[in-house]
């Protein structure tokens, strides 16, 4: 018979840039007001792939709302960019 090897693929994962997680959530304004609310927060943390997500929206709002205002605005994008790369989510 002849020899048959089975290939074995290892899964690469690769983390989201900061530029791609800036586009994930200025994508998730909705209403393109500017401001991301708890639920397009709560969206974008969904397409990320958090199992979480009513908590990470929770602490993503403690990093990143300097305001204190419960939205974060496109001035608190950096913090919230800062914020979901130390979660470790990757491109699917």
């Amino acid at each position: 018979m002849g020899n048959s090897k089975s290939k074995t693929y290892k899964r690469v994962l690769v983390p989201f840039s900061e530029e791609q997680l800036a586009n994930v959530f200025k994508n998730h304004d909705r209403d393109g007001d500017g401001h991301l609310t708890k639920e397009e927060l709560k969206q974008a943390f969904e397409y990320l792939g958090s199992r979480f997500c009513n908590f990470r929206v929770e602490e993503a709002l403690r990093a990143a709302d300097t305001n204190g205002d419960g939205v974060i605005s496109m001035d608190e994008m950096g913090k919230l960019i800062k914020y979901a790369k130390t979660r470790k989510y990757t491109i699917s």
